[in-house]
């Protein structure tokens, strides 16, 4: 289990062992840290046969960890944008009736924010009568696209982001790599499990590079053309990386322009490449930044790139105007 998920795993253990558990957990985590991960293991110690120990073999644990256990059912949206009624329906109905254990059975239903409006009022119904020796176990990264009757009917359990140096020293661990990974933290939304896909695929790399890149044409040496062609490719390898790149050196210049110094913002610490960015009036800035989460949030696709968001963010008009293209 990840450092930074022992704490709420550590509470659900207490409440587990005083036969404290609630009938819905709600358990809320920034996207890419590793809830899924906790949200099997609430699920696998309430199954467990032997007390709940991490490294219970027993049947029912072994079952779990290996071919899935007919007790548990996972809901999950699959390739589909939204986890519909009808998924719903049947996973319902799994908690009905006798377990093959006799000891429970759980419903876990990742990204539970995607649930359509049928599908939340079906899961509804049986929060509000629920059957007995049964766990429903929720996952999200946005609680308010919950219901609030969801909300109300289940005990929440938050996980808090640590320091970064706790996902840096991680990174570094898996990766056997002396870098601290503060840039691609920051580009990732704190999300140290996507940092660490990056790596592996070596996108790391080329978003070090887009951001060498892009220092370089605001300090007069690179050309803007060629950082719009890389900013282009960066997003067909992972939309988050472009997204959250420009988001952050957005942040870091409206940063800049209000006295924070070079050395404490996010991904943009050269001065010189500061300086020429701060001449964008503030206004302009901030709805770059609102465009950034418009259009993540939009799920704009490679195809459009170009013009929604290169342009969108009047990107090369910036840097041509600062610049003397």
């Amino acid at each position: 289990m990840y450092s930074w998920l022992i704490k709420p795993l550590n509470e659900y253990n207490r409440m587990r062992e005083m036969n404290r558990l609630p009938h819905a957990i709600l358990l809320c985590a920034p996207e890419g840290i590793g809830s899924a991960a906790l949200a099997a293991e609430f699920a696998r110690s309430f199954l467990c046969l032997r007390g709940g120990g991490e490294d219970c073999n027993c049947h029912s644990c072994s079952m779990i960890r290996n071919s899935g256990h007919p007790d548990l059912t996972v809901i999950e949206r699959g390739k589909a944008q939204s986890i519909g009624v009808d998924a719903m329906r049947t996973g319902i109905n799994t908690l009905v009736g006798t377990p093959t254990n006799g000891h429970g059975r759980v419903m876990l239903i990742n990204q539970a924010n995607l649930m359509t409006v049928q599908a939340s009022n079906a899961l509804l119904k049986t929060l509000e009568e629920p059957a007995p020796n049964t766990l429903i176990i929720l996952t999200t990264d946005n609680i308010r696209s919950i219901l609030p009757t969801i909300i109300s009917r289940s005990m929440r359990v938050q996980v808090t982001l640590p320091a970064i140096s706790e996902f840096s020293d991680f990174l570094r661990s898996r990766t056997s790599s002396d870098r601290d990974f503060i840039p691609e933290l920051y580009v990732s939304g704190m999300s140290p499990l996507k940092v660490l896909d990056w790596v592996e695929n070596g996108y790391d790399e080329h978003l070090r590079s887009c951001l060498e890149l892009f220092v370089s044409v605001m300090r007069g040496q690179g050309e803007i053309r060629k950082l719009a062609t890389e900013l282009e490719s960066l997003y067909k390898e992972d939309p988050v990386m472009l997204y959250g790149l420009m988001y952050s050196l957005i942040s870091d210049v409206m940063a800049y322009q209000n006295g924070i110094s070079p050395e404490n913002l996010k991904v943009l610490k050269d001065r010189e490449a500061l300086d020429s960015l701060a001449a964008i009036h503030p206004d302009s800035l901030s709805e770059a930044a609102r465009k950034v989460i418009m259009l993540k949030g939009a799920g704009v696709g490679p195809t459009g790139i170009k013009n929604s968001l290169i342009t969108g963010l009047q990107l090369l008009n910036w840097l041509e105007l600062l610049r003397g293209y």
